[in-house]
């Protein structure tokens, strides 16, 4: 392939300033903006004024930038009930496809998409920052080197305040379809977001994930105006169980009216514990900024370890600022698009940790069943 990748982005919501993030001449990108496309008019000339795109470059429809001969390749970057057709779509146009997280409602959507793909010789990943999130690159490298010997389990924990010390301004009505079954379970927290932390966890447990139990309760956010009140999955309770009933992982998120937590992003940040046979892993931050300033209690943003020696180790050099991720991940897949390499998250992966995603709104909807992977063969 051409040395610089000619790419496209259709959609072009709150998400789309960090994957824009990336084409920015200083970060050393081998592609080129050249297409954008989403139905915000405004949102468009924006975007194109910042970014040098010819008017008439820019589409409000989809279809007619696929038909642009000059992209090479697509971010897809709309709400996961719009990905099968798009990225079917994106395939017989012939484009490579990066495409948002969670990449489908469904194990059949998913199935359809891999097919168009292979049948039309387009390479397709799922965009996973979390797993180029420097400090959680730096801790699986020392897990493959068995520095912590065999990981046993994982905790994962998410903070978030409706307010913090900063912070994006996500208007609800961009939240809106998040809320809604159709394009998201009504699950913002446990789907959404959750495919990150079903990522990160499946990929450091290095084992297969059996049966998820999850529970959720209700948070009320308060907005005037509304004729029905919104709620949000929230507080929220996980456990991956691997047949090795030994081995598990937690993922606990809690939401709160206010937060004492600087942040450039969205209203939250996490920790994460790793332990293993012969010693632990922690790791506070990536979201946020929440950790930044602090010199004692759990420890400056990088990552943190302890060995069978009893000594304690830190690494704090690392850019721990959650952009960095999205910038990674872009030029990860540019890369793999260069030089003809599979990328990651590959489509079978991707699909697996769709599988727990749908496994764990289904045990929130059952009374906390203990749900086994297996029983999802397509939705909920």
């Amino acid at each position: 392939m051409a040395d610089k990748i000619k790419m496209g982005i259709i959609g072009l919501g709150r998400i789309s300033t960090l994957h824009l993030e990336a084409y920015r001449e200083k970060h050393g990108l081998n592609a080129e903006l050249v297409a954008i496309c989403d139905k915000n008019k405004k949102r468009l000339k924006e975007i194109s004024d910042e970014f040098n795109i010819p008017e008439e470059n820019c589409f409000t429809d989809y279809e007619d930038l696929l038909k642009f001969n000059q992209v090479d390749a697509v971010e897809i970057l709309l709400p996961h009930n719009l990905h099968e057709k798009v990225t079917i779509a994106a395939a017989k146009a012939g484009k490579h496809i990066s495409l948002q997280k969670v990449p489908a409602m469904t194990l059949s959507q998913m199935d359809h998409m891999i097919n168009a793909t292979r049948e039309n010789k387009v390479q397709f990943r799922v965009f996973e920052n979390f797993r180029f999130h420097e400090p959680y690159v730096k801790a699986m490298k020392m897990i493959e080197e068995g520095v912590i010997g065999e990981t046993t389990r994982i905790d994962y924990r998410m903070y978030a305040g409706y307010q913090t010390l900063g912070g994006w301004e996500v208007p609800m009505k961009s939240n809106l379809w998040r809320l809604t079954e159709k394009a998201n379970y009504k699950s913002p927290t446990i789907f959404d977001d959750g495919y990150h932390k079903h990522s990160v966890i499946s990929w450091m447990l290095q084992e297969p994930i059996e049966s998820i139990i999850a529970w959720v309760g209700k948070y009320q956010i308060k907005l005037g105006g509304l004729p029905t009140p919104i709620f949000w999955d929230s507080p929220s309770n996980i456990t991956y169980i691997c047949k090795n009933k030994s081995h598990y992982a937690t993922w606990s998120q809690h939401l709160q009216d206010f937060f004492p937590m600087h942040t450039d992003y969205y209203n939250c940040d996490e920790y994460m514990d790793i332990i293993g046979e012969k010693g632990a892993i922690f790791i506070p931050g990536c979201t946020g900024s929440w950790f930044k300033t602090c010199e004692v209690g759990p420890g400056k943003e990088g990552i943190h370890w302890c060995t069978e020696d009893g000594k304690w180790h830190s690494d704090t050099s690392m850019n721990s600022d959650w952009q960095q991720s999205f910038i990674n991940c872009s030029k990860h897949f540019i890369e793999s698009l260069r030089t003809d390499k599979t990328p990651q998250l590959t489509p079978e992966d991707a699909r697996y940790i769709l599988q727990i995603a749908l496994a764990a709104v289904k045990s929130s909807r059952e009374h906390y069943r203990e749900v086994k992977l297996k029983e999802i063969k397509d939705g909920i």
